[in-house]
């Protein structure tokens, strides 16, 4: 897995409205295709496996440079701590701390896991070690400091990226356990 950093787009690297039309160009979404299946869907930062809302990333955050290898698949998660501004500022979901008992990488997994579970934010925190909250600026050496927390708390935009995948990742894991609990109860029925 590659290290994981609390990082940001600068405002003049941001998408332009010609580069979002290049989005629904069939080229690229032939090489999006291309890119995920290489990367067997799955995040370079934290493992997680989903074949739907998926984010093809470009490494050095230049959306002209499409070179193949500067293309990799992140999760939703991991995409708003590699943005941080827009995770903390724009989406408002991403909360900074200066103290934490484990990685960025394993943060995004630990918190993932433990909300699958039924964990709240508060419980996580305390698990993951997260103390000293801070406040976002746009300086990487500062920001190579801090840890992110995706927070559970919805995003004021119900329509954006982030809130469409964990609609979708909540409504998959609930049904992953439920086939889990139902082949449990066959075969507990079959033992008995």
């Amino acid at each position: 897995m590659k290290r994981l950093y609390l990082s940001f787009a600068p405002p003049a690297r941001w998408r332009s409205a010609r580069q979002g039309k290049w989005l629904e160009n069939p080229a690229w979404r032939q090489l999006r295709r291309k890119i995920l299946d290489r990367d067997g869907y799955t995040c370079n930062y934290c493992g997680y496996c989903s074949e739907k809302f998926q984010i093809v990333d470009h490494i050095d955050g230049n959306p002209e440079n499409n070179a193949e290898n500067n293309l990799q698949v992140v999760c939703q998660m991991c995409n708003l701590i590699k943005h941080a501004g827009q995770g903390c500022v724009i989406v408002g979901i991403v909360d900074l701390y200066k103290k934490s008992k484990f990685t960025q990488n394993e943060i995004i997994r630990i918190a993932r896991e433990m909300r699958d579970r039924g964990a709240g934010d508060a419980r996580i925190i305390m698990r993951l070690g997260l103390e000293e909250t801070a406040r976002f600026r746009q300086d990487l050496d500062y920001l190579k400091g801090l840890y992110g927390f995706v927070a559970s708390r919805p995003s004021p935009d119900e329509n954006d990226m982030y809130s469409k995948w964990a609609e979708y990742h909540k409504l998959h894991n609930n049904r992953a356990n439920v086939d889990k609990h139902q082949t449990r109860l066959m075969e507990q029925n079959e033992q008995g």
